[in-house]
């Protein structure tokens, strides 16, 4: 889908990191940009800073573990702009640790932010995309953990994953339905993730949050904003993978390879 001047663009995760560096990217193209953050002064901030640059942009303030609060979202969306052409699914967070650490509600905060903040998304947004003139495309961000899994960050992997397998399937559910859907597998990109506990629920408590592994190589990564740029790119070519580290290539070979093997040896016969 090739996105141009006046389409609207909703962005989770807006305020900050990958989803700032979308919403600028989609200003700078002439869309026009709905901002939504559970941290509502840095979206309202950045909607100022848009405005002031003469991109139209919205900023609602946004729990995606809430699916009423995607549904008042949507609902926003389509009152003030009357269409939604773009849906980035890009609200995360990450929690670092060994994997027997963590308790049920370290558990849930990230699978209710990576995972269920899409599912809710997608819910919310689908069946207005299909009651609109025009095409439509989702961009549900996982990560390259999403193909890449290891120690401290298999929790976050975990959900990741779990993005992946999501949106393989609504690309496949909505193909012929005239909605594209796209995963975006960045790496290491100049972001705060590395504090995302700043915004865990108070009632779930004190946990591990040993991200060392992740946040050195975030400190010199990518800017958000050529993020962004790929991301358009990507929405353009009707990509189901978007990547933004050509360098992780030889890891993801690696997996497959062994995967391979293995179903070579799944053709051997078992000796009795």
């Amino acid at each position: 889908m090739e996105l141009s001047k006046g389409h609207v663009a909703v962005v989770t995760g807006a305020a900050s990191g990958i989803g700032a560096g979308i919403a600028r990217a989609c200003a700078r193209r002439g869309l026009r940009v709905v901002l939504a953050d559970i941290e509502s002064g840095p979206a309202q901030a950045l909607a100022r800073e848009l405005g002031e640059s003469g991109a139209e942009a919205l900023a609602v303030r946004t729990d995606v573990t809430r699916a009423e609060d995607l549904e008042a979202l949507a609902e926003a969306t389509y009152e003030r702009f009357g269409a939604a052409h773009l849906l980035c699914n890009n609200a995360g967070v990450a929690q670092g640790g060994t994997l027997h650490e963590f308790s049920d509600k370290d558990w849930e905060w990230l699978l209710a932010v990576n995972l269920y903040g899409v599912v809710h998304g997608c819910r919310s947004f689908v069946p207005r995309m299909m009651g609109q003139d025009g095409p439509a495309h989702i961009v549900n961000t996982a990560s390259i953990g999403g193909w890449l899994s290891g120690p401290e960050i298999g929790m976050y992997c975990t959900t990741k994953f779990a993005v992946m397998g999501y949106s393989e399937a609504l690309a496949a559910e909505l193909g012929e339905r005239g909605i594209g859907v796209s995963v975006l597998c960045p790496g290491f990109v100049d972001t705060n993730l590395g504090t995302a506990s700043r915004n865990r629920p108070s009632d779930a408590g004190h946990a591990p949050d040993k991200l060392d592994v992740i946040t050195p190589g975030m400190a010199e990564g990518m800017d958000p904003l050529e993020v962004g740029r790929r991301v358009l790119r990507g929405v353009g070519e009707d990509a189901l993978y978007i990547f933004t580290h050509a360098d992780f290539k030889p890891l993801i070979a690696e997996r497959m390879e062994r995967a391979l093997a293995a179903l070579d040896r799944a053709a051997d016969p078992v000796e009795a």
